[in-house]
């Protein structure tokens, strides 16, 4: 990439005086005025992947930061920064990470599974209307972030149903 946009005085060219123009008005991104392709971002974004698996999440962190500043549309990059933050235990960010990913996307999974366990973890029933959402984004299972959150459904049903059966019942 390297691409940054330089201007020495003299007269700026019209496409990035209006490139530059676009992004004041909020009508383009960071991304959109350097000329980023989607290819680029997703190639940053594996590397971000490739560095969380690997448990270097401050240089995860660290890129999906700046594709986030890049573009915070993406709603992939802020769901991905958001569950570094949570691998980080920086909750309260990955909540809003996770918040802002499924403004752009509300069915995205990887948000909608996290920010529903965290929600949940912390007694807010919204986690399981997350979880019930993102089973529903991917009723196949075919992301991870879509087993999860099956399988945490299926864990707080089946954890419910015992509970249900061990408490004394009430007399009418």
């Amino acid at each position: 990439m390297g691409r940054v946009i330089k201007y020495e005085g003299g007269t700026m060219d019209t496409a990035t005086a209006e490139k530059l123009k676009a992004f004041v008005r909020g009508e383009a991104t960071w991304a959109e005025v350097e000329g980023m392709t989607f290819a680029e971002a997703k190639a940053i974004a594996q590397v971000g992947c490739d560095l969380a698996a690997a448990g270097r999440y401050e240089e995860a962190r660290i890129l999906f930061e700046g594709l986030v500043e890049g573009n915070p549309k993406d709603s992939a990059s802020r769901a991905a920064l958001g569950t570094v933050y949570q691998k980080l235990g920086r909750l309260e960010d990955a909540v809003t990470e996770y918040s802002a990913a499924l403004e752009r996307d509300p069915s995205n999974p990887v948000a909608l599974v996290n920010r529903g366990e965290l929600y949940l973890r912390r007694g807010n029933r919204q986690g399981f209307t997350d979880l019930a959402n993102a089973v529903e984004a991917d009723p196949r299972g075919e992301t991870s972030a879509g087993r999860r959150a099956k399988a945490l459904v299926r864990a707080i049903t089946l954890a419910a149903a015992e509970k249900l059966q061990t408490e004394p019942r009430a007399k009418a």
